[in-house]
């Protein structure tokens, strides 16, 4: 009778063990089943995100926003050369600014030239009375940021005009 129940214990076990393997075979195939899925779902975002990188238009820096980029790090980004490197970005967006006036002067007709030159002289006294505004209001703050924030809103105000009259030209020149 004890070697019945010893062999029935080792079939009972056999057959445990065989089922024990099965299962642990399943479950290692749907583990790789699922390790490829993931390596292709992996696959196909990096390649969704290279193409969304490639779609995605890059932004050009204008020339003197650059020089600008150069100078601040060139000055250690420094309070003082900082605001030394955008101040100095004025005179070149007003170069600009220029450039466009006589762009437009040689491609309007006079009439038109004549209401953009009124504009623009409007535009110079907006651009004394904002900066008039900002150096009372900015100019009084205690701190050496505001040196900074009142140089790059200073220069703002004329980098906007120079690319309002950059882009009109070129949408009415293309």
């Amino acid at each position: 009778m004890k070697n019945s129940i010893l062999i029935l214990t080792i079939i009972f076990l056999s057959g445990l063990l065989s089922f024990s393997s099965f299962t642990i075979v399943k479950q290692n195939k749907e583990l790789k089943s699922l390790q490829s899925k993931l390596s292709q779902q992996e696959q196909s975002i990096t390649e969704l995100k290279q193409e969304k990188e490639s779609l995605t238009p890059k932004a050009e820096i204008h020339p003197i926003e650059r020089a600008v980029q150069e100078c601040m790090k060139k000055e250690d980004y420094t309070t003082v050369g900082m605001s030394k490197c955008v101040d100095d970005s004025i005179n070149d967006w007003n170069n600009e600014i220029d450039k466009y006036l006589l762009l437009f002067k040689e491609t309007l007709p006079k009439e038109q030239y004549d209401l953009l030159e009124t504009s623009q002289n409007e535009w110079e006294d907006y651009k004394k009375a904002q900066w008039a505004f900002l150096n009372a209001v900015i100019g009084e703050k205690q701190g050496t940021m505001y040196i900074n924030v009142l140089s790059g809103d200073r220069a703002s105000i004329v980098e906007k005009r120079a690319k309002d009259l950059s882009g009109l030209f070129f949408e009415l020149t293309d």
